[in-house]
């Protein structure tokens, strides 16, 4: 079995500061946590929450499992008799309140399935109808790697004053192995402008998904860069003075990444996605 892990996570990033995330929860407790809400299948089978042990079919040399705790349902122990279909749904938050004008959930998960049967959804409410973020079918990740998979999900189109995350997962009517998900973040994506460098020729690229190497460039020297994850620890820091510079992302963690850039005595700052 793979398993899904949703994160979700939001910045408010200014010239020197990134803010903390807006929603979490790290389902490491062993009950529902406060403010979500269940709706069982017809089976009576249920989430485990605080789960720790191994995520069935991840594995059987090298299982993947969650090391805090985190949620799980077993599709295995309920048996085929019943089509599981089950939602976990979270607390309302006013993003419009709070100013937020770009956000991000950010998932860790585990599907796994026999021969591709069951689905994970992911779905977030734009102020009058639930919106589908993300669909999974078949294994993910794959089987034996003792890894989680994460994803980060753009939802800036859905903000609205009502927003809320639900968690479905729907085993097709048969017997398969199910889902499991670990930290959920909900993240204010916003970012200073890079406004103040673009006299200086400033540019960079690839925008905004990176796989392996971001390029700055301008026409000027940069004097400054800086890279901070989402909870805003430094996690790249050079002064390249030069007029080009490549940082190499490579080895970072999935997710999303705010870079902060000083030429002279201007300063901005972007948003990125490391994938």
């Amino acid at each position: 079995m793979k398993k899904l892990n949703l994160l979700y996570i939001i910045f408010c990033f200014g010239i020197t500061t990134i803010s903390a995330q807006i929603q979490q929860e790290n389902f490491n407790g062993n009950s529902l946590p406060s403010g979500w809400s269940v709706t069982p299948p017809a089976s009576g089978c249920n989430w485990q929450f605080g789960y720790t042990g191994d995520l069935k079919g991840s594995g059987f040399t090298n299982p993947a499992s969650f090391t805090s705790g985190g949620i799980i349902f077993d599709d295995d122990a309920c048996g085929p008799d019943f089509n599981n279909h089950i939602e976990l749904e979270g607390p309302t938050v006013d993003l419009v309140a709070s100013n937020v004008t770009s956000a991000a959930i950010e998932i860790v998960f585990n599907h796994q399935t026999f021969a591709n049967v069951g689905k994970f959804f992911v779905e977030v409410w734009n102020g009058s109808t639930w919106q589908n973020v993300l669909t999974v079918a078949g294994d993910t990740p794959p089987s034996n790697t003792g890894t989680n998979e994460t994803i980060n999900i753009d939802v800036t189109t859905h903000i609205n004053s009502a927003f809320k995350v639900k968690f479905i997962y729907d085993d097709e009517n048969d017997l398969t192995w199910g889902i499991g998900i670990d930290d959920y973040k909900l993240l204010n994506t916003a970012t200073a402008s890079i406004d103040d460098l673009i006299d200086l020729g400033f540019n960079y690229y690839p925008n905004p998904i990176v796989n392996d190497v971001l390029t700055l460039h301008a026409n000027e020297n940069i004097s400054i860069i800086n890279v901070y994850n989402v909870i805003g620890q430094k996690v790249v820091a050079t002064k390249p003075v030069a007029l080009e510079s490549k940082i190499n992302m490579q080895n970072l963690p999935v997710g999303v990444y705010i870079v902060h850039v000083a030429i002279g005595r201007k300063e901005g700052s972007f948003k990125i996605i490391k994938q």
